[in-house]
């Protein structure tokens, strides 16, 4: 079971949730999608995988040929705070860029505004408690496409049902490779769901 859980953890990494959260509002809301036309949405994914998750993973890589942490997995709570600040502002860019941006769903930045929140109540309760990354990522994933549903009343609730099933299927792998305890991951997916969640209710409407 270790390399399946190897293999969700590398998937499912929190880094590649605004990419997934852009797919899944182009292809599962028809409203979104027809704003998105294919060619803008292409473009769209390019910006968004380069910013929210190449230039975090080139700065992890950085620190670690620096030998401000050990190794991408980042194991060691301590090891986490940089990466995790880094991450944040360059979220917070990529939400400026995109706000500025045309004829993109306000959807899109507001989901990413949602992640760098995240990432900042990730850092902050880092300093004290080890909390699940991976939870947060795809609970925050969880929590911007549920909203959705909700708002524009469209979608086949299967693929949130299938969604939701892959949320297990990460915690479980977490904890089958002791990378967090049972409270850490459900902490971690209530972050994220919340944070997601309430933005975009909030915001979106």
């Amino acid at each position: 079971m270790r390399p399946v859980s190897q293999f969700l953890s590398i998937v499912l990494h929190p880094l590649l949730m605004p990419s997934y959260a852009l797919v899944c509002y182009g292809f599962l809301f028809g409203s979104i999608a027809r704003v998105l036309t294919p060619d803008y949405l292409m473009l769209l994914f390019v910006l968004i995988f380069c910013s929210t998750f190449l230039l975090p993973l080139l700065s992890v890589f950085i620190m670690i040929r620096f030998g401000k942490i050990r190794s991408v997995y980042m194991e060691d709570q301590k090891e986490r705070n940089w990466p995790l600040l880094q991450t944040a502002i360059v979220y917070a860019i990529a939400f400026y860029v995109l706000v500025q941006a045309r004829r993109i769903p306000p959807v899109v930045p507001l989901f990413i505004l949602g992640a760098t929140g995240a990432m900042v109540v990730a850092m902050v309760v880092n300093l004290r408690w080890k909390i699940s990354l991976h939870m947060i990522g795809i609970g925050g994933l969880c929590g911007g496409i549920t909203s959705m549903y909700i708002m524009l009343q469209e979608g086949n609730p299967l693929w949130l049902a299938m969604l939701f099933l892959s949320a297990g299927a990460l915690g479980t792998a977490r904890l089958l490779l002791n990378a967090h305890n049972s409270l850490q991951i459900l902490a971690g997916f209530a972050v994220g769901f919340a944070i997601e969640f309430g933005l975009l209710i909030a915001f979106s409407g």
